[in-house]
């Protein structure tokens, strides 16, 4: 009789674990009995216990296969390290210290890999031990951080029962909707909060240093030409005015250039000058509803402080109201710029890690060919952040299309499934690079990963299921919209 698609993959799956040899696969498979769901056996052998064929299920995205640990003991893992899985042929706990969370994380693995499991539980772990995250979320599949689950997975293990509601507790998880006004939008302020610093010279000083950055890109002044080094003079002369003045904004702004008193600039042309500048901004402002627009001001302070009660904060930046590219690497080209001036002015300093950035399809913001608006900012970040104390996780599903500076820049690195041909040798090249064969990648099994850590050989574990609930589906744009209005 012909052999059906469940009983082909069931003895794949089978050869693969004999292959493995792991000392617990006996008591796993009196446990499990995988060959009794087989269809051949059924009719072959008669037995009436076996069940009968059914149609292949879809297959799963995104969790871990069911691990029958349920009763696995306790771990007692400081809070001074963070746990990464258990090792596939010990059992034994895989950790890592907090502060080597600040050389980054890097992730390859493809869909249906238990990649955003491992994101997830990352998050939480850090969570847990009292360090915030911002997290990008371009695919909706980690606005659920802040949700219990209904009713515990298959594979759960009941020593998480504890962490999950600890971690619920403690941790205040927040759902940005960024050009979305029903839900929980954010928006750029370029300009600060002058009026807190105005007497003081040296802070005042910073304030529109500060708002001369943000604004020159969106005015259009780059580089070191004539032109532009005496528009970059009447807007920063036009800013020492301005800041003076009461409650200072954008459109303000933009009006006082627009017709530039005569005492500002002894510049010869400054009119002139500042009228263009003028125009500039207020095009921007038209075409990038997040530049001045409505919503809270993009804060990393706010974005990475819990309010009072929590022991940390999860910022998650949904991507439903930036439906281009473009858009998402404009929107994460001015959250790093700005996340990158916060940390040189709020170092970690003793603590081990400050904070965590998070960005799942990293392929799509830092990529291996050509430039993108935020690659820039990116590379920054990951050759920087460190020595301010902040963590970098990238995640992506095509290692191919990821600018090579970031796995370079990257301590720790997970390999999960991948199917792609292509995907799978970078993914090789990659792992030898670090002293490391992952030759089996393309067969591994949903939750196990191979994870390279500074200094240690590659351990293959399997990662425990997220605290946080993480069904097959992500929600939809409006389940999105409707979790950051209740958060």
């Amino acid at each position: 009789m012909p052999l059906t698609e469940d009983d082909i993959r069931t003895m794949a799956a089978l050869r693969d674990l004999f292959a493995e040899d792991d000392p617990q696969l006996a008591n796993w498979l009196r446990a499990r009995r995988p060959a009794h769901r087989m269809a051949l056996l059924a009719d072959t052998l008669g037995d009436g216990t076996v069940e009968e064929a059914t149609e292949p299920e879809p297959e799963a995205v995104d969790e871990p296969e069911p691990e029958p640990v349920d009763d696995a003991p306790v771990v007692d893992v400081p809070d001074t390290e963070v746990p990464l899985g258990r090792d596939l042929h010990s059992g034994e706990p895989v950790s890592i210290p907090l502060a080597a969370l600040r050389k980054h994380v890097a992730i390859f693995a493809g869909s249906g890999s238990g990649k955003t499991v491992l994101i997830r539980r990352l998050v939480e772990e850090c969570a847990l031990r009292g360090v915030s995250a911002i997290v990008l979320d371009p695919n909706n599949d980690l606005s659920r951080l802040g949700t219990a689950w209904p009713q515990k997975p298959e594979g759960w293990q009941r020593a998480d029962d504890a962490r999950a509601e600890e971690y619920l507790r403690t941790t205040e998880v927040t759902v940005w909707t960024p050009r979305r006004t029903s839900g929980r939008p954010l928006a750029f302020q370029p300009l600060p909060d002058f009026g807190s610093v105005v007497d003081d010279h040296d802070e005042f000083f910073e304030a529109v240093e500060a708002a001369c950055s943000a604004l020159e890109p969106q005015a259009l002044i780059t580089g070191k030409t004539q032109k532009a080094t005496r528009a970059r003079a009447v807007l920063r002369e036009a800013l020492q005015h301005y800041g003076r003045t009461d409650e200072p904004t954008l459109a303000g702004f933009v009006r006082l250039l627009a017709d530039l008193p005569e005492d500002i600039s002894d510049m010869a042309g400054a009119r002139q000058i500042a009228e263009d500048l003028s125009q500039n901004l207020r095009a921007a402002m038209v075409n990038d509803p997040l530049f001045g627009g409505a919503g809270t001001p993009v804060d990393p302070g706010v974005l990475l402080t819990p309010s009072e009660g929590y022991r940390a904060r999860v910022s998650v930046i949904s991507m439903i109201g930036l439906p281009s590219d473009e858009q998402r690497q404009s929107f994460v080209n001015q959250l790093q710029m700005a996340l990158f001036a916060w940390i040189k002015r709020h170092p970690a300093g003793d603590r081990p890690l400050g904070g965590l950035m998070v960005m799942d399809e990293a392929q799509n913001f830092a990529p291996a060919r050509g430039f993108t608006a935020c690659t820039r900012s990116t590379l920054a970040l990951s050759s920087q952040a460190r020595k301010y104390g902040l963590g970098l996780v990238f995640a992506t599903q095509a290692p191919k299309g990821l600018n090579l500076n970031i796995p370079g820049n990257a301590a720790i690195q997970f390999y999960g499934l991948l199917n792609a041909p292509a995907q799978i040798e970078t993914a090789r090249e990659m792992a030898r690079a670090k002293g490391g064969l992952v030759d089996d990648i393309s067969r591994l099994r949903v939750g196990n990963f191979y994870v390279a850590t500074e200094g240690e050989a590659f351990h293959r574990v399997v990662e425990p299921w997220c605290l946080s609930f993480h069904p097959s589906s992500p929600p939809s744009a409006d389940e999105v919209l409707a979790l950051a209005v209740q958060q």
